[in-house]
């Protein structure tokens, strides 16, 4: 339809792309070239948060605490560190370009030099693309979602529960998951105003180092000791009501359908469309 001349004053973007690590900038980059306005974040921003060792090393640079991690593009990289793997055990393996969790399963996590090799190989092999081994956070996981942009709005944290417990230890999210009742979402989390202000200001400063723009969402791990880790950021993700949207909405005193327009506001006034 773009070919034909069709035009819109803007797209409410929520396209996944089609494939390839740069898959979530295909409909930013089509949409900019034939200059129509958008929402959500641009190509480059999309890249960058798809690409999770990108997205570490950006916030990594801005302040925010991340796992310590390793990528391994090819099995004999990983060879070469066996001797001076200083990742401290247990790690967790996972794709460095694939969302909701996939490649992520119980066997990620890793307590020896032998089944790191084994759950390495088998991800650069099934998904063909490298494969992050980063140091596991136990502790306790929470999602924060922050929109707008002059300035950010950072909604309350949601804490994820899994099989009714909220302090996870060394149980995490899987891809298995996404789609079974194991996993809750609690908003407004139960927790301190002082760990609630450590999770607002590690989104807030990852939404701003990513140049993500009008709604995105950021995944924290905590440790035992209340330290929030950065885990990976999606500048587009689930706005349906299945997700965290409707009990943030609800948190906040807000309709789903309110936020929603918060969102698209937020995407007209960026655009310079009101």
């Amino acid at each position: 339809k773009i070919a034909q001349g069709k035009r819109w004053d803007l797209v409410f973007n929520i396209a996944e792309g089609l494939r390839g690590r740069n898959r979530e900038s295909q409909v930013p980059t089509i949409l900019e070239l034939f200059g129509i306005p958008y929402s959500g974040s641009d190509a480059l921003t999309m890249g960058i948060t798809l690409d999770k060792a990108v997205a570490k090393i950006m916030v990594s640079h801005a302040g925010v605490l991340t796992p310590e991690f390793l990528e391994i593009e090819k099995l004999p990289q990983l060879a070469e560190n066996e001797k001076n793997f200083k990742l401290k055990y247990p790690v967790l393996i996972k794709p460095s370009e694939e969302g909701t969790s996939k490649g992520i399963s119980p066997e990620s996590i890793c307590r020896n030099f032998d089944e790191v090799e084994k759950i390495t190989q088998h991800i650069i092999y099934e998904y063909n693309q490298p494969a992050i081994i980063e140091e596991f956070i136990a502790g306790s996981e929470f999602t924060v979602a922050v929109i707008e942009n002059d300035p950010p709005f950072v909604l309350p944290p949601v804490q994820i529960a899994i099989k009714g417990n909220t302090d996870l230890g060394e149980d995490f999210y899987t891809h298995q998951r996404v789609e079974n009742d194991d996993v809750k979402y609690i908003c407004p989390a139960e927790i301190s105003r002082i760990l609630e202000k450590k999770l607002k200001n590690v989104a807030l400063s990852s939404y701003k180092a990513l140049g993500i723009k009008d709604f995105g969402r950021i995944d924290i791990r905590v440790d035992e000791k209340g330290t929030p880790y950065f885990l990976e950021c999606n500048p587009l993700p689930n706005l349906g009501t299945i997700d965290v949207f409707l009990p943030i909405a609800k948190a906040v005193g807000l309709t789903y359908d309110q936020l929603i327009l918060r969102i698209l506001h937020s995407a007209l006034e960026r655009n310079n469309l009101i």
